[in-house]
């Protein structure tokens, strides 16, 4: 049975995933970077190191699979744009090419934010060449954008961004202050389900982007004074989190196409449950990857490394 490998270098995660020529996923192996306590992320040396350290533990754990490779998917960089550089994607890359050199197997270059949209049109390979939408929701990334296919390649335009800091940054600044372990979204989670519906957010002014660096603001003056529980916070944060998308996303004059959101902050499920319902208003179909395979991991390179090494002539 044909194989094809999938890795990616991530800000926070090691991974690596192998698809078959069934068109399923055969495994799935990971390391989340280890951030100190306290802390809110780490340098690109520090990624460097942990990454160039993981990679083998994964790919050994993976070794059962890694017979009959016949192509490796990699995130060669974070988007597909010349000025796209961070040094943790080399790792990925280079392990990547250094594999295909001693397998003689082509690889397939993705960008990271491919790599997290393709997660997605796995579970619906009908999705591939036609054009969508796309929210990528991630720890450094807000942004909602549109793609068309170039070819085998996605050519992505970005719609709306954030103008400070995003929903993910935070997340995890908020998470940090009270006490959780970084990066915070399934802590933060499980911490909201407690709240009461007590603790608002006031909306920000900005229109046509997200701006969440006035609401942490707030935010963290309001844990500093004690007056407020941490699971009321944690609620108020989503609850705050989901009005903008609705604000923004109610008036973006989207075109009938399926609409991606990706991203570890789409493994929330109460703001995957916001997006379906604003885009449910304007009859937009969403389309979600797995709550396991919506944070960072290589899924999506995998699947891209199939479906490409199918289209070669």
């Amino acid at each position: 049975m044909a194989r094809f490998l999938g890795i990616d270098t991530s800000c926070y995660t090691t991974s690596a995933a192998v698809y078959d020529s069934s068109g399923e996923p055969a495994g799935e192996e990971r390391i989340v970077l280890s951030v100190k306590e306290g802390n809110r992320g780490l340098s690109q040396s520090q990624m460097v190191f942990q990454h160039t350290r993981n990679l083998p533990v994964i790919l050994q754990k993976l070794s059962p699979l890694l017979q009959d490779i016949k192509g490796i998917g990699v995130s060669s960089f974070p988007r597909r744009r010349a000025d796209s550089y961070m040094p943790a994607f080399l790792v990925g890359k280079g392990a990547a090419f250094s594999l295909a050199a001693a397998l003689h197997v082509p690889v397939y270059e993705f960008s990271h934010q491919e790599n997290h949209a393709l997660a997605a049109i796995s579970k619906h390979p009908s999705l591939w060449g036609k054009p969508f939408y796309m929210m990528h929701m991630s720890g450094g990334t807000m942004d909602v954008l549109s793609a068309l296919w170039q070819g085998e390649c996605m050519e992505i335009t970005t719609l709306m961004d954030s103008k400070d800091i995003t929903a993910g940054q935070l997340i995890d600044r908020v998470g940090v202050a009270l006490g959780l372990h970084f990066p915070c979204g399934k802590e933060l989670e499980k911490l909201a389900l407690a709240g009461h519906h007590t603790y608002h957010i006031p909306r920000s002014a900005v229109k046509g982007a997200f701006s969440f660096s006035g609401p942490e603001t707030k935010v963290q003056r309001d844990i500093a004074s004690g007056k407020y529980a941490r699971e009321d916070i944690a609620e108020g944060v989503l609850e705050h989190i989901g009005k903008a998308l609705d604000k923004e996303l109610s008036a973006c004059p989207f075109e009938n196409r399926p609409f991606i959101a990706v991203g570890g902050v789409m493994a929330n499920k109460y703001l995957r449950s916001r997006v379906e319902e604003i885009l449910g208003k304007k009859e937009i179909k969403v389309y979600f990857a797995d709550v396991e395979t919506s944070s960072d991991n290589a899924t999506g390179n995998a699947f891209g490394a199939y479906m490409r090494h199918g289209l070669r002539p």
